[in-house]
């Protein structure tokens, strides 16, 4: 498969997940961040930004996803010191999922990490633009339930563009070369 750009060709990276051969524009995003602020579509701009839907709650994978994110971002700190990213856990949870719950859960595993939360519907439509799929099973206790999702994180691009997709299992140093494809291709389009 290649992407078709200013009359030349480019190979998709093959990633541990997929490279979409068109960056997608995401639709009107209305959240909120772990700060209790507005957070928009805009917001994704100016930075690479790799996001995991996940919950609060979760037992199992949503704390290692934040771990292997925060080793991804220390390789990455180290491989590219200039690189502009920026990391979002964007709960599927938000009856339980508070802003400030939100901000206490995901500092614990790194200061810069941000939330995202909002209504229901909006959480539903920015998690059908990027493919990321989440329940509640029926028949659950009403505080204690499970919620099943993905374990996806998403790429956005500096744009604020649907970029690729990286599926579970992670490690952190295959998310690190992964990405490096995937930056490499991408500056090789824009200069």
């Amino acid at each position: 498969m290649h992407f078709w750009t200013a009359g030349r060709s480019l190979p998709l990276p093959d990633i541990n997940g997929f490279v979409l051969p068109v960056a997608t524009p995401l639709k009107d995003v209305a959240l909120v961040d772990s700060a209790g602020q507005p957070f928009t579509s805009r917001d994704f701009t100016g930075h690479w930004s790799f996001l995991y839907f996940g919950y609060t709650y979760c037992p199992d994978v949503c704390p290692l996803a934040l771990l292997e994110l925060g080793s991804l971002k220390e390789a990455l700190a180290k491989q590219a010191p200039a690189l502009a990213a920026e990391y979002y856990f964007v709960s599927v949870d938000p009856g339980r999922d508070t802003p400030e719950r939100l901000r206490e859960y995901v500092t614990y595993f790194d200061p810069a990490f941000r939330g995202l939360t909002g209504e229901p519907e909006r959480l539903a439509s920015f998690a059908q633009a990027v493919g990321a799929i989440y329940f509640v099973a029926p028949g659950q206790n009403a505080e204690g339930y499970l919620v099943s999702h993905t374990s996806n994180i998403t790429l956005l691009d500096p744009e604020g563009r649907l970029h690729a997709v990286f599926t579970a299992p992670h490690t952190p140093g295959q998310l690190a070369g992964d990405f490096a494809r995937i930056l490499a291709r991408y500056q090789s389009l824009v200069d």
